[in-house]
C-alpha cells in the first residue's frame, strides 16, 4: 500500500534483496545431518559393488533383513560427489539444489500476487518452514520435484500428449533418488481428477499412467509402494514423525504460515478455480500437524495459494483505507527491509567464516574418541549404540563392526529392533532394555557418557574407553585406565 514511484521502486528491491538473502541465510546451512554418514556409506557400496543392496550385511541385530534403498540414486550421487569434491562438493550442491528450489517457488508466488507485502512475507516464511531439515539428505530431490511439478502443472492449463515421455523420465528419477515419490503422484492425481470431474477430460489419466509407470521402473519394481505404506503406517520414535509442538520455535514459520493461510481463506482466488491444490494444501496441512517432517512440504504447496489470499486481502483493505504510506515512510520501509537483509548475510558470513565452504559436524554429538579408538586398536565385533552415531560408526568402521541401529532404521529393521535398541538408551531403568544383550551377539557397547544402562547389573562388562561424550565398553579387553580426550569443536566431515 504504497504510492507509485521511485520509493515504491525501492521498496521493491528491497524486498527482493531480503529473499535473496533469506534464501542463502535459511538454505545454506553446512552442518552435516547425522544420516549424512548412511547415506554415503550406501553411495559408496553400491559403486562398489555395481548393484543396489537387497539384503542387510552391515548390522547384527538384523543381519540378511530385506533392505529396500529406496534413496539409492541419490546416494549414489552424494558419495561420487564426495569422492571427488568431500565436503565442499556435497554442501555446494545442496545450495544450488535449494536455491533452485527456492527459485521455482518465486515463480509461484510472484505468478499469484502483485503486491510486495503479500509476496514478500509469504517467500520469507516460507523459507524458514523449508529450512528445517534442509540439509544433505535425499529429501532435498522431492523438495525440488514439488516444486518443478507445481510449476508445470500452474502455467499447463492442459497438458499435452507430447509431455508423456517427459513425465514418465522425470517420475522414474524420482523415485530411485527419493521415495515421496508418491507426493507427485498424488499431486498429478488430484490435479487430473479435476480435469475429469470438470472438463470430462478422461484422456488426462494417461498422465497419471505415466507417472505411475516411471515411478516403477526401480529396483523394487512396484513393492516400492508397498514399503512406502509400511513406514508411513509403523510407529516411528523419532521426533521428526512426532506431531507438531506448538511450543517449539523450530515451527513458528510453519504455524504462522498455516493460520494466515486459514485466515485469509476467504480471498481465495486460485484454490476456488483450481480446487485440487485446495485439497492438496488441507491434506498437508493435516499430515504436517501430525508429523513434522511434512511440514516443508507444505510450504511448498501453500505459499502460492497463501500469496494469492494474502494479495486479495490487501486489495480489499486498500479499496477501504484512507492510509496511505508516504514515499518517506515507503523508503525508511524499505531501507529497514535492506538492513535486515544485510543482518542476515553477515550472520551467515560469520557462521561460514570459521568452517570454509564445507561440511561439519559438532565433534560432541559424535562419538569420535570412541571410533578412532576402535579403529585404531582393530578391534571387531558387534557394537551396540544409539541410533544417531549409527551411521557415523558404519562409515569408519565396516565391516570390522557390525552395528545395532543406524539411520536406515525405517528401510531395514524390524519394529520390534527399533524398539529394544531405544529402550536400552533411554536410561530410564526399562526391563525391555536389556534384550539388545540377551537377544542378539551384542560384544560391544557405545553409550553417551553417565547414561545408566542395563550395564551397570552385569560384571562381565568392564570400560574400555572413555571421554566427554561416550563410554565404550566390552566383554573383553583390558579395562580403560583412564579417562581419554576426544577432538572438541566442529570438525571437517567426515
Amino acid at each position: 500500500m504504497s504510492n507509485a514511484g521511485p520509493a515504491d521502486t525501492w521498496l521493491a528491491r528491497a524486498w527482493m534483496l531480503l529473499i535473496a538473502s533469506s534464501a542463502l541465510y535459511f538454505l545454506a546451512d553446512n552442518e552435516a545431518d547425522n544420516d549424512l554418514w548412511v547415506h554415503l556409506f550406501s553411495g559408496r557400496r553400491i559403486l562398489a559393488l555395481g548393484a543396489v543392496p537387497r539384503v542387510d550385511d552391515a548390522s547384527y541385530t538384523a543381519a540378511g533383513a530385506a533392505w529396500v534403498d529406496h534413496e539409492w540414486l541419490t546416494q549414489v550421487v552424494f558419495a561420487w560427489l564426495f569422492a571427488h569434491g568431500g565436503g565442499t562438493a556435497l554442501w555446494l550442491a545442496k545450495l544450488a539444489v535449494a536455491l533452485l528450489t527456492a527459485a521455482l517457488l518465486w515463480t509461484l508466488i510472484a505468478r499469484h500476487a502483485a503486491n510486495w507485502w503479500a509476496r514478500g512475507p509469504v517467500m520469507v516464511l516460507a523459507l524458514a518452514a523449508l529450512s528445517r531439515g534442509y540439509a544433505v539428505r535425499p529429501q532435498i530431490v522431492t523438495a525440488l520435484a514439488v516444486a518443478a511439478l507445481l510449476v508445470w502443472l500452474d502455467r499447463t492449463p492442459r497438458p499435452s500428449w507430447r509431455t508423456l515421455p517427459a513425465v514418465v523420465a522425470a517420475f522414474t528419477l524420482w523415485s530411485n533418488a527419493h521415495g515421496a515419490v508418491v507426493v507427485g503422484l498424488g499431486i498429478l492425481g488430484l490435479y487430473v481428477g479435476q480435469q475429469v470431474v470438470q472438463k470430462r477430460e478422461i484422456s488426462a489419466i494417461r498422465f497419471v499412467l505415466a507417472a505411475t509407470v516411471g515411478a516403477c521402473l526401480t529396483p523394487y519394481g512396484a513393492d516400492l509402494f508397498a514399503y512406502v505404506v509400511r513406514e508411513l503406517s509403523a510407529p516411528h520414535p523419532l521426533s521428526e514423525w512426532q506431531p507438531v509442538q506448538l511450543a517449539d520455535p523450530a515451527q513458528r514459520p510453519f504455524l504462522v504460515l498455516l493460520a494466515a493461510w486459514l485466515a485469509t481463506l476467504p480471498f481465495a482466488r486460485l484454490l476456488r478455480r483450481h480446487w485440487w491444490w485446495a485439497l492438496l494444501v488441507a491434506g498437508l496441512a493435516a499430515l504436517a500437524l501430525r508429523q513434522q517432517r511434512h511440514t516443508p512440504l507444505f510450504a511448498l504447496c501453500a505459499a502460492a495459494p497463501l500469496a494469492d489470499q494474502a494479495d486479495a486481502a490487501l486489495a480489499w483493505l486498500a479499496a477501504r483505507a484512507r492510509f496511505r504510506f508516504s514515499a518517506a515512510a515507503t523508503g525508511a520501509l524499505a531501507a529497514a527491509l535492506a538492513g535486515l537483509a544485510t543482518l542476515q548475510l553477515a550472520l551467515l558470513g560469520a557462521r561460514l567464516a570459521g568452517d570454509g565452504p564445507r561440511l561439519v559436524f559438532e565433534a560432541r554429538d559424535y562419538p569420535v574418541g570412541a571410533v578412532r579408538y576402535l579403529a585404531s586398536s582393530g578391534t571387531r565385533g558387534n557394537l551396540a549404540l544409539p541410533l544417531d552415531w549409527g551411521g557415523y560408526a558404519l562409515w569408519h568402521l565396516a565391516p570390522a563392526i557390525a552395528v545395532s541401529l543406524d539411520g536406515r532404521f525405517a528401510t531395514v529393521y524390524p519394529p520390534a529392533t527399533v524398539e529394544d535398541g531405544f529402550a536400552f538408551f533411554r536410561g530410564d531403568g526399562d526391563p525391555a532394555g536389556a534384550r539388545l544383550l540377551d537377544a542378539y551377539p551384542t560384544t560391544l557397547v557405545l553409550a553417551p557418557r553417565g547414561l545408566p544402562t542395563p550395564l551397570d547389573q552385569r560384571p562381565e562388562w568392564h570400560l574400555l574407553y572413555t571421554d566427554e561424550t561416550a563410554a565404550l565398553y566390552g566383554r573383553d579387553g583390558p579395562p580403560a585406565a583412564a579417562a581419554s580426550n576426544a577432538p572438541r569443536g566442529r570438525l571437517p566431515f567426515p
